[in-house]
């Protein structure tokens, strides 16, 4: 029976975030640039790249670092799957499913282990069907996003299953983490401390009363376990989060962070949390937005029926203060999480620079439908009788659902999906580099047109140039000239790219067209090599990363030798 409701409640969810996916077309959204970031990183990993860094065919054919900073995990499943030859519309609605089902079971096993069963459905109704992961689905388009929602209750179960001692609590968390920082930096940034405060609260409400013996213990197997997982998700990533962080001078990142993707164009007024709007517009100042900031109307409820029996509970003591002093924790980072979208916060955001590469405060809403989806859980947990939550229970399931299904569905299906998602390289090159022009080097000039040559020489020397290798990373020419040759890579020139002429490094200077890879070739046969290699930060960021990869390694086999030495010492 049990298996039978989890089955019947899981799809049901499921099906309510997803049946506009069944249609056999696809839709607009704000973001339609999938298609063409999938076709970019399987190019990639063809051509050898790994990790693969270097977008060949965005920058208008002169290529950009487009995975240094982009989060790459989304766009590596989904180069997966083109590989096997899946239509690209077909893989994007996989991905969108992955999100929505993981999000899902994710959500129900953290409220089960908090409040149980019950509180378990709760909540991940609740998070499930929040509005802004329909917004992000199916207005914005944000599939990074959504994935890094997705992540959010996986960090916060393996941190409770590592307090409850359970083996693969550290797996779980690291899974969690590091589908969160290879899926989107910017939650990355603002998930990160609020899982280390929900990590300090919880141990303290497990182990406040314990001795103080007992709970030093606990708190160091704990710490350590914790401690390890997130230095091994920040080692695990650092091939993209170190230089993501510290090379994006080298873009013109900036452009993102200016005009109306200035942050302060788009704080949220309280009220629209509650104003049941939906719109398929964007943001802008002032309360007049055309997309939806609204919490839920499941959501909500499920909030107030949180503040009512907390009340309730703490003044006729029928809860642990421990356990009341948690579900508080919760309310507080939900109320933190909410101010931080309000203009009120402008102090803060401020005096972080940091902060102001998320562009957009209201991103906070995932963290605030997460916290809200676990004060609605809580609430049910409240309830002595289980016949009541049971009822209660149900009434907010039918809830979210009824009033956000509607939310989960397009404005308008496209007559021709090719139209914006495709992996032709030609148009890629020629339609969608102006939608993606954040990470073009800096060195690069205002670009007129498409490349259309691999090189420039001078006029009547062409045919002394053979191309022998034409990879994303690397390219390698034969040429015979009769006298030095200026010869111009159309190359977006960046730091990393290596050129060496008969296996000597030669000096490239950024004067070529557009601000292309200029050098000169001697005269006589020689063998040009064009290379995208590494930089300090980069071999650093692999190394860590590859050492990273060897202490995991030797953990997963310590536990497991411990594991059977365990197991055969209590047989014999």
């Amino acid at each position: 029976m049990k298996k039978l409701l989890f089955t019947f409640f899981a799809l049901l969810l499921i099906f309510t975030t997803s049946w506009s996916l069944i249609n056999p077309g696809f839709f607009h959204v704000h973001d339609y640039t999938h298609g063409a970031r999938i076709a970019e990183m399987l190019d990639g990993f063809k051509d050898g790249q790994l990790p693969v860094r270097w977008s060949e065919n965005l920058g208008y054919g002169y290529g950009m670092p487009l995975f240094e900073f982009y989060a790459p995990l989304p766009f590596v499943v989904g180069a997966g799957l083109l590989w096997l030859n899946l239509d690209i519309v077909l893989i994007i609605k996989i991905l969108y499913i992955i999100s929505n089902v993981l999000t899902c079971i994710g959500a129900y096993y953290l409220g089960k282990k908090l409040f149980g069963g019950i509180g378990g459905w709760v909540t991940s109704a609740a998070y499930t069907l929040a509005p802004y992961r329909a917004v992000n689905l199916y207005v914005r388009g944000a599939l990074s996003e959504a994935w890094a929602m997705m992540a959010l209750p996986w960090v916060l179960l393996g941190i409770v299953m590592i307090i409850h001692r359970e083996k693969r609590g550290f797996w779980v968390l690291l899974a969690g983490l590091l589908t969160l920082m290879l899926s989107h930096n910017l939650t990355t940034l603002m998930f990160v401390p609020v899982s280390a405060v929900f990590a300090v609260c919880y141990w303290l409400s497990r182990h406040w009363q314990d001795s103080r013996v007992v709970r030093l213990k606990m708190a160091i197997k704990d710490g350590i376990a914790m401690i390890g997982a997130y230095t091994f998700a920040v080692g695990l990533c650092a091939f993209y989060l170190f230089p993501a962080l510290l090379e994006n001078q080298f873009t013109q990142i900036n452009q993102i962070f200016s005009g109306y993707f200035y942050y302060s164009n788009h704080f949220l007024y309280i009220r629209q949390f509650f104003i049941p709007f939906w719109g398929y517009g964007g943001s802008s100042w002032g309360p007049e937005d055309t997309m939806s900031y609204f919490l839920g109307f499941g959501q909500l409820l499920g909030g107030a029926t949180f503040g009512i029996f907390w009340l309730i509970s703490l003044l006729k003591r029928r809860q642990p203060y421990s356990r009341l002093a948690l579900y508080a924790i919760f309310g507080v980072l939900l109320v933190l999480s909410a101010f931080m979208t309000l203009l009120r916060s402008k102090f803060i955001w401020d005096a972080v620079p940091l902060l102001t590469t998320i562009q957009f405060p209201w991103r906070w809403l995932s963290i605030v439908s997460l916290m809200l989806a676990i004060l609605s859980g809580a609430g049910i947990s409240l309830l002595s009788r289980k016949l009541h939550r049971m009822i209660l229970g149900s009434l907010l399931i039918l809830v979210c659902v009824i009033t956000t299904v509607n939310y989960f569905k397009p404005e308008r299906y496209l007559d021709n999906a090719d139209a914006l998602y495709y992996t032709d390289a030609d148009r890629i090159k020629k339609d969608m580099s102006s939608i993606l022009p954040d990470y073009i080097p800096k060195s690069m000039a205002q670009i007129d047109d498409v490349r259309t040559e691999l090189f420039l020489v001078p006029a009547g020397t062409e045919q002394h140039v053979e191309v022998i290798i034409d990879r994303s990373d690397q390219k390698l020419f034969k040429t015979n000239f009769t006298s030095p040759i200026a010869f111009n890579v159309q190359i977006a020139s960046y730091p990393g790219w290596v050129i060496e002429i008969d296996g000597q490094q030669v000096e490239w200077s950024s004067k070529g067209q557009y601000g292309t890879m200029l050098f000169t070739v001697p005269p006589g046969e020689q063998m040009v090599s064009v290379y995208f290699g590494s930089t300090p930060v980069r071999s650093i960021s692999d190394t860590i990363t590859f050492l990273s990869i060897l202490g995991l390694f030797g953990v997963a086999t310590y536990v497991s030798l411990s594991d059977y030495r365990s197991r055969h010492s209590t047989r014999h």
